[in-house]
Protein backbone atom coordinates (compact mmCIF):
# COMPACT_ATOMS: atom_id res chain seq x y z
CA UNK A 1 0.00 0.00 0.00
CA UNK A 2 1.22 3.81 -0.86
CA UNK A 3 -0.19 6.91 1.62
CA UNK A 4 1.09 10.09 -0.09
CA UNK A 5 -0.59 12.36 2.98
CA UNK A 6 0.77 11.10 6.26
CA UNK A 7 1.57 13.78 8.90
CA UNK A 8 4.11 12.81 11.52
CA UNK A 9 3.10 14.73 14.07
CA UNK A 10 -0.50 13.08 13.97
CA UNK A 11 0.77 9.19 13.68
CA UNK A 12 2.57 8.98 16.99
CA UNK A 13 2.03 5.40 18.39
CA UNK A 14 0.92 5.75 22.06
CA UNK A 15 4.46 3.52 22.79
CA UNK A 16 6.04 6.88 21.12
CA UNK A 17 3.97 9.44 23.39
CA UNK A 18 4.68 6.74 26.08
CA UNK A 19 8.96 7.21 25.25
CA UNK A 20 8.98 11.07 24.31
CA UNK A 21 6.83 12.00 27.35
CA UNK A 22 9.25 10.19 30.49
CA UNK A 23 12.16 11.60 28.55
CA UNK A 24 10.97 15.25 28.21
CA UNK A 25 8.96 14.82 31.66
CA UNK A 26 5.70 16.12 30.16
CA UNK A 27 2.31 14.63 31.56
CA UNK A 28 0.29 12.74 28.88
CA UNK A 29 -2.81 13.28 31.10
CA UNK A 30 -5.40 11.48 33.15
CA UNK A 31 -7.15 10.77 29.57
CA UNK A 32 -4.28 9.43 27.82
CA UNK A 33 -3.94 7.31 25.76
CA UNK A 34 -8.14 8.15 24.67
CA UNK A 35 -7.03 12.25 24.29
CA UNK A 36 -4.45 11.49 21.30
CA UNK A 37 -7.34 10.13 19.56
CA UNK A 38 -10.10 12.52 17.86
CA UNK A 39 -13.67 11.78 19.41
CA UNK A 40 -16.51 10.83 17.32
CA UNK A 41 -18.44 14.25 18.06
CA UNK A 42 -15.47 15.87 17.02
CA UNK A 43 -17.73 19.38 15.78
CA UNK A 44 -15.02 20.38 12.79
CA UNK A 45 -11.23 20.48 11.46
CA UNK A 46 -10.72 23.34 13.86
CA UNK A 47 -11.44 21.18 17.07
CA UNK A 48 -9.66 18.49 15.30
CA UNK A 49 -6.41 20.33 15.14
CA UNK A 50 -6.24 20.79 18.79
CA UNK A 51 -5.20 16.89 18.80
CA UNK A 52 -1.85 18.02 17.80
CA UNK A 53 -1.13 20.31 20.57
CA UNK A 54 0.65 17.49 22.83
CA UNK A 55 2.63 15.60 20.10
CA UNK A 56 3.83 18.98 19.09
CA UNK A 57 5.40 19.34 22.75
CA UNK A 58 7.33 16.32 22.52
CA UNK A 59 8.47 17.20 19.09
CA UNK A 60 10.74 20.42 19.95
CA UNK A 61 14.08 18.26 19.84
CA UNK A 62 16.37 16.86 17.30
CA UNK A 63 16.67 13.37 18.92
CA UNK A 64 12.99 13.51 19.07
CA UNK A 65 12.01 14.09 15.15
CA UNK A 66 14.25 11.78 14.40
CA UNK A 67 13.12 9.13 16.92
CA UNK A 68 9.41 10.11 15.60
CA UNK A 69 10.32 9.32 12.28
CA UNK A 70 12.51 6.20 12.48
CA UNK A 71 9.13 4.23 14.52
CA UNK A 72 6.73 5.92 11.53
CA UNK A 73 9.08 4.35 9.36
CA UNK A 74 9.30 0.61 11.17
CA UNK A 75 5.74 0.98 11.70
CA UNK A 76 4.65 1.61 8.31
CA UNK A 77 7.13 -1.39 6.87
CA UNK A 78 5.73 -3.72 9.34
CA UNK A 79 2.64 -2.93 7.78
CA UNK A 80 3.21 -4.18 4.43
CA UNK A 81 3.51 -0.59 2.72
CA UNK A 82 5.95 0.10 0.04
CA UNK A 83 6.15 3.68 -0.07
CA UNK A 84 4.96 6.34 2.13
CA UNK A 85 5.29 10.62 1.85
CA UNK A 86 5.55 11.72 5.30
CA UNK A 87 5.04 15.65 5.72
CA UNK A 88 5.34 18.19 8.96
CA UNK A 89 5.56 21.52 9.30
CA UNK A 90 9.24 22.71 10.54
CA UNK A 91 8.47 25.47 11.90
CA UNK A 92 6.23 24.16 14.42
CA UNK A 93 9.18 22.53 16.00
CA UNK A 94 10.75 25.78 16.58
CA UNK A 95 9.60 26.12 19.92
CA UNK A 96 12.51 26.11 21.89
CA UNK A 97 15.25 27.27 19.76
CA UNK A 98 15.61 24.55 16.86
CA UNK A 99 16.28 25.39 13.27
CA UNK A 100 13.67 24.57 10.56
CA UNK A 101 16.66 23.62 9.40
CA UNK A 102 17.79 21.78 12.35
CA UNK A 103 14.33 20.01 12.55
CA UNK A 104 13.82 18.54 9.03
CA UNK A 105 17.72 17.40 8.94
CA UNK A 106 16.53 15.44 12.08
CA UNK A 107 13.75 14.28 10.43
CA UNK A 108 15.39 13.07 7.85
CA UNK A 109 17.98 11.31 9.33
CA UNK A 110 15.23 9.15 11.43
CA UNK A 111 14.13 8.54 7.80
CA UNK A 112 17.29 7.23 6.95
CA UNK A 113 17.57 4.89 10.00
CA UNK A 114 14.32 4.18 9.23
CA UNK A 115 14.95 2.86 5.78
CA UNK A 116 18.07 1.06 6.51
CA UNK A 117 16.57 -1.33 9.16
CA UNK A 118 13.77 -2.14 6.51
CA UNK A 119 13.71 -4.15 3.37
CA UNK A 120 10.92 -3.27 0.42
CA UNK A 121 10.34 0.03 2.16
CA UNK A 122 10.76 3.71 0.50
CA UNK A 123 9.75 6.88 1.95
CA UNK A 124 10.14 10.89 1.89
CA UNK A 125 9.47 13.80 3.46
CA UNK A 126 7.20 16.54 2.03
CA UNK A 127 7.49 19.94 3.94
CA UNK A 128 4.52 22.20 5.06
CA UNK A 129 3.90 25.43 5.55
CA UNK A 130 1.21 26.94 7.56
CA UNK A 131 -1.58 28.88 6.88
CA UNK A 132 -1.76 30.28 10.59
CA UNK A 133 2.24 31.23 9.95
CA UNK A 134 3.87 34.74 9.43
CA UNK A 135 4.98 34.74 5.70
CA UNK A 136 8.70 34.89 6.72
CA UNK A 137 7.89 31.69 8.75
CA UNK A 138 6.97 29.84 5.47
CA UNK A 139 9.37 31.82 2.95
CA UNK A 140 11.94 29.74 5.39
CA UNK A 141 10.39 26.79 5.02
CA UNK A 142 10.24 26.90 0.94
CA UNK A 143 14.16 28.08 1.48
CA UNK A 144 14.98 24.58 3.55
CA UNK A 145 13.43 22.69 1.37
CA UNK A 146 15.35 24.07 -1.88
CA UNK A 147 18.42 23.34 0.59
CA UNK A 148 17.16 19.58 1.20
CA UNK A 149 15.91 18.46 -2.25
CA UNK A 150 18.40 16.21 -2.89
CA UNK A 151 17.99 14.76 0.63
CA UNK A 152 14.56 13.11 0.46
CA UNK A 153 12.68 15.91 0.75
CA UNK A 154 10.55 15.67 -2.40
CA UNK A 155 7.60 18.31 -1.60
CA UNK A 156 6.14 21.83 -0.03
CA UNK A 157 2.71 21.55 1.28
CA UNK A 158 0.31 24.57 2.95
CA UNK A 159 -1.69 23.00 6.01
CA UNK A 160 -3.85 24.33 8.43
CA UNK A 161 -7.35 25.53 8.75
CA UNK A 162 -8.69 26.81 5.23
CA UNK A 163 -11.81 28.24 6.59
CA UNK A 164 -10.14 30.71 8.69
CA UNK A 165 -6.92 31.62 5.94
CA UNK A 166 -8.10 31.60 2.68
CA UNK A 167 -5.19 30.63 -0.08
CA UNK A 168 -5.06 34.32 -1.24
CA UNK A 169 -2.42 35.49 1.16
CA UNK A 170 0.25 33.20 0.13
CA UNK A 171 0.81 33.55 -3.40
CA UNK A 172 4.30 34.95 -2.81
CA UNK A 173 4.75 31.56 -1.12
CA UNK A 174 3.69 29.72 -3.91
CA UNK A 175 5.82 31.99 -5.97
CA UNK A 176 8.85 31.20 -4.96
CA UNK A 177 8.42 27.21 -4.64
CA UNK A 178 7.84 27.36 -8.33
CA UNK A 179 10.95 29.49 -8.90
CA UNK A 180 12.45 27.04 -7.43
CA UNK A 181 10.86 24.13 -9.38
CA UNK A 182 9.17 22.34 -5.89
CA UNK A 183 6.32 19.84 -6.17
CA UNK A 184 3.44 21.68 -4.91
CA UNK A 185 0.87 20.14 -3.06
CA UNK A 186 -1.70 21.79 -1.18
CA UNK A 187 -4.14 21.35 1.81
CA UNK A 188 -7.85 22.49 -0.08
CA UNK A 189 -11.67 21.71 -0.71
CA UNK A 190 -11.17 19.99 3.05
CA UNK A 191 -13.22 22.81 4.82
CA UNK A 192 -14.05 25.05 1.65
CA UNK A 193 -15.51 24.99 -1.46
CA UNK A 194 -14.28 24.76 -5.17
CA UNK A 195 -12.81 27.66 -5.69
CA UNK A 196 -10.23 27.43 -3.25
CA UNK A 197 -8.99 24.19 -4.75
CA UNK A 198 -8.86 26.03 -8.62
CA UNK A 199 -7.33 28.90 -6.40
CA UNK A 200 -4.64 26.30 -5.62
CA UNK A 201 -4.30 25.22 -8.84
CA UNK A 202 -3.47 28.29 -10.07
CA UNK A 203 -0.60 28.73 -7.82
CA UNK A 204 0.62 25.45 -8.94
CA UNK A 205 -0.60 22.92 -7.10
CA UNK A 206 -0.03 19.09 -8.43
CA UNK A 207 -1.69 17.32 -5.70
CA UNK A 208 -4.44 18.75 -3.51
CA UNK A 209 -4.78 17.65 -0.04
CA UNK A 210 -8.36 16.09 0.38
CA UNK A 211 -10.07 18.27 -2.16
CA UNK A 212 -13.62 16.51 -1.69
CA UNK A 213 -15.60 19.65 -2.45
CA UNK A 214 -14.66 19.79 -6.08
CA UNK A 215 -17.55 21.00 -7.86
CA UNK A 216 -17.55 18.46 -10.82
CA UNK A 217 -19.08 21.17 -13.69
CA UNK A 218 -17.15 20.78 -16.81
CA UNK A 219 -14.75 23.72 -16.20
CA UNK A 220 -13.20 22.69 -12.96
CA UNK A 221 -13.22 19.48 -14.72
CA UNK A 222 -11.21 20.15 -17.75
CA UNK A 223 -8.96 22.55 -15.19
CA UNK A 224 -8.15 19.25 -13.83
CA UNK A 225 -7.35 17.47 -16.46
CA UNK A 226 -5.42 20.00 -18.12
CA UNK A 227 -3.02 19.75 -15.25
CA UNK A 228 -2.87 16.15 -14.32
CA UNK A 229 -3.72 17.09 -10.78
CA UNK A 230 -4.11 14.09 -8.31
CA UNK A 231 -6.24 14.44 -5.64
CA UNK A 232 -5.05 12.78 -2.04
CA UNK A 233 -8.33 11.48 -0.19
CA UNK A 234 -8.54 11.19 3.00
CA UNK A 235 -12.01 9.42 3.89
CA UNK A 236 -12.46 8.50 7.75
CA UNK A 237 -10.71 12.12 8.23
CA UNK A 238 -13.17 13.84 6.63
CA UNK A 239 -15.58 12.20 8.42
CA UNK A 240 -14.42 13.40 11.72
CA UNK A 241 -13.81 17.03 10.55
CA UNK A 242 -17.62 17.09 9.54
CA UNK A 243 -16.40 17.87 5.76
CA UNK A 244 -18.47 14.79 4.87
CA UNK A 245 -21.31 12.66 6.54
CA UNK A 246 -20.60 9.34 5.54
CA UNK A 247 -18.05 6.59 3.67
CA UNK A 248 -20.68 6.48 0.76
CA UNK A 249 -20.53 10.91 0.95
CA UNK A 250 -16.74 10.64 -0.30
CA UNK A 251 -17.34 11.66 -4.18
CA UNK A 252 -15.00 8.83 -4.89
CA UNK A 253 -16.89 7.03 -7.86
CA UNK A 254 -17.49 10.67 -9.29
CA UNK A 255 -13.85 11.43 -9.47
CA UNK A 256 -13.21 7.75 -11.12
CA UNK A 257 -15.94 8.31 -13.64
CA UNK A 258 -14.99 11.34 -14.54
CA UNK A 259 -11.15 10.39 -14.95
CA UNK A 260 -10.13 12.49 -12.34
CA UNK A 261 -6.94 11.14 -10.86
CA UNK A 262 -7.45 10.09 -7.21
CA UNK A 263 -5.41 8.16 -3.95
CA UNK A 264 -6.84 6.93 -0.44
CA UNK A 265 -4.91 7.82 2.39
CA UNK A 266 -4.67 8.42 6.28
CA UNK A 267 -4.14 11.91 7.29
CA UNK A 268 -3.45 11.27 10.68
CA UNK A 269 -2.85 7.43 11.72
CA UNK A 270 -3.10 7.98 15.67
CA UNK A 271 -5.59 11.08 15.55
CA UNK A 272 -7.99 10.07 13.12
CA UNK A 273 -6.66 5.66 15.07
CA UNK A 274 -6.85 4.61 10.92
CA UNK A 275 -4.41 3.88 8.21
CA UNK A 276 -4.55 4.08 5.13
CA UNK A 277 -5.29 0.18 4.54
CA UNK A 278 -8.09 0.62 6.73
CA UNK A 279 -9.39 3.43 4.58
CA UNK A 280 -8.85 1.52 1.41
CA UNK A 281 -11.14 -1.11 2.76
CA UNK A 282 -14.11 1.14 3.51
CA UNK A 283 -13.66 2.67 0.15
CA UNK A 284 -13.99 -1.06 -1.32
CA UNK A 285 -17.32 -1.84 1.25
CA UNK A 286 -18.89 1.37 0.46
CA UNK A 287 -18.20 1.50 -3.47
CA UNK A 288 -18.04 -2.08 -4.18
CA UNK A 289 -14.86 -1.50 -5.98
CA UNK A 290 -13.62 -3.84 -7.79
CA UNK A 291 -9.74 -5.80 -7.81
CA UNK A 292 -9.10 -3.63 -11.14
CA UNK A 293 -10.41 -0.40 -9.62
CA UNK A 294 -8.07 -1.04 -6.49
CA UNK A 295 -5.10 -1.70 -8.16
CA UNK A 296 -5.85 1.36 -10.07
CA UNK A 297 -5.94 3.74 -7.14
CA UNK A 298 -2.51 2.23 -6.16
CA UNK A 299 -0.88 2.80 -9.25
CA UNK A 300 -1.88 6.08 -9.19
CA UNK A 301 -0.96 6.78 -6.24
CA UNK A 302 2.42 5.66 -7.45
CA UNK A 303 2.56 7.58 -10.68
CA UNK A 304 1.28 10.82 -8.48
CA UNK A 305 3.73 10.43 -6.04
CA UNK A 306 6.97 12.67 -6.01
CA UNK A 307 9.00 9.87 -5.92
CA UNK A 308 11.92 9.44 -8.54
CA UNK A 309 11.49 7.93 -11.99
CA UNK A 310 13.72 4.78 -11.20
CA UNK A 311 11.80 4.42 -6.98
CA UNK A 312 8.42 4.23 -9.17
CA UNK A 313 9.59 1.70 -11.47
CA UNK A 314 10.65 -0.35 -8.33
CA UNK A 315 7.37 0.19 -6.56
CA UNK A 316 5.22 -0.37 -9.56
CA UNK A 317 7.14 -3.77 -9.89
CA UNK A 318 6.55 -3.97 -6.20
CA UNK A 319 3.10 -3.55 -6.83
CA UNK A 320 2.47 -6.25 -9.16
CA UNK A 321 4.40 -9.08 -6.87
CA UNK A 322 2.37 -8.16 -3.60
CA UNK A 323 -1.23 -6.84 -5.03
CA UNK A 324 -3.38 -10.60 -4.70
CA UNK A 325 -2.00 -10.48 -1.10
CA UNK A 326 -2.97 -6.99 -0.85
CA UNK A 327 -6.10 -7.41 -2.04
CA UNK A 328 -7.06 -9.85 0.06
CA UNK A 329 -6.43 -7.74 3.07
CA UNK A 330 -9.18 -5.34 1.86
CA UNK A 331 -11.76 -6.71 -0.80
Amino acid sequence: MIDLHLHLDGSLSKEDFIVLSRKEKIGLGKDFPNNIYVSNDCPSLEVYLERFDLPLKLLQKPENLTFATRSLVLRLAQMGFIYAEIRFAPLLHTREGMSQLKAVQAAIQGLKEGLHMTKGFSANLILCCMRHASEKENLETIEVAKKLRRHHVVAVDLAGAEALHPGTYYKKIYDLARKYRLNITIHSGEATGSEEIIMALDNGAMRIGHGVHLSLDDESIARVKERSVCFEFCPTSNLQTKSLKSYSDVPLRKFLEKGIPVTINSDNMTVSDTDAIRDMKEMVKAFKLTKEEVHHLIETSIKHSFAGFFTKKKLLSRLNSKFDTYYQSVK
